[in-house]
């Protein structure tokens, strides 16, 4: 079957943590190793708000809290925490995706909040680059539920076999497959990326 869609998840394969601001962060508060990313990323707030089940503003707040609880001592705020973490955009994952463009439907497919397209995409100049944006948050549902690639399959008018996923979760990889997409595990090495998508027919 031939591919006509190819989508990207954005935290990990377009865009990445600045990591040393993390670590910079935890040591000068007092976190322990990885303190941030259980913030943010670690309590039933994130499932939430992933999904669209609760407000950014109530997911912040727990942020705040487990932050403060981490650091015991008032900390930045937790917007101000998760907005200087998206500062690495994957420049090279970018330009195969405009190049893609040319050829075929292409699109984001990801786990995030309705921040997303405004406060990240946007400021990099990114936001206009795609066929369509799948947002969890906007969607309701959250890789690997089968729904969310289906989704993204309808939204371009393309059948699930025709579809390429990639991402750098396993799990989501293994979702998407189940969901009759073709799918791609991505963790960081560019050439192998390509090596792979080339492997599944798409000519990049």
């Amino acid at each position: 079957m031939t591919v006509r869609a190819v989508f990207f998840d954005f935290g990990g394969v377009i865009g990445h943590w600045d990591r040393q601001y993390v670590a910079e962060f935890e040591a000068e508060h007092g976190m322990a190793e990885g303190g941030v990313l259980k913030a943010l990323y670690g309590t039933a707030g994130w499932r939430d708000v992933e999904i669209g089940r609760i407000a950014v503003d109530e997911w912040l707040a727990q942020v705040g809290a487990a932050l403060e609880n981490g650091a015991g001592k008032p900390m930045p705020s937790a917007h101000e925490v998760w907005s200087r973490l998206w500062n690495a955009m994957d420049q090279d994952v970018i330009a195969l995706a405009q190049r893609l463009r040319s050829n075929y439907k292409v699109g984001i497919l990801s786990n995030t909040t309705v921040m997303l397209e405004d406060q990240v995409l946007a400021p990099n100049g990114i936001l206009d680059m795609w066929d369509v944006i799948i947002n969890s948050a906007r969607v309701g549902i959250a890789k690997p539920d089968a729904g969310i690639y289906h989704a993204a399959a309808e939204a371009v008018g393309a059948r699930p076999g025709e579809c390429v996923h990639i991402d750098d979760l396993e799990n989501n990889v293994l979702g998407a497959e189940a969901a009759g997409f073709r799918a791609v595990l991505h963790r960081g090495d560019f050439g192998e990326l390509t090596a792979q998508l080339r492997a599944l027919g798409v000519d990049c």
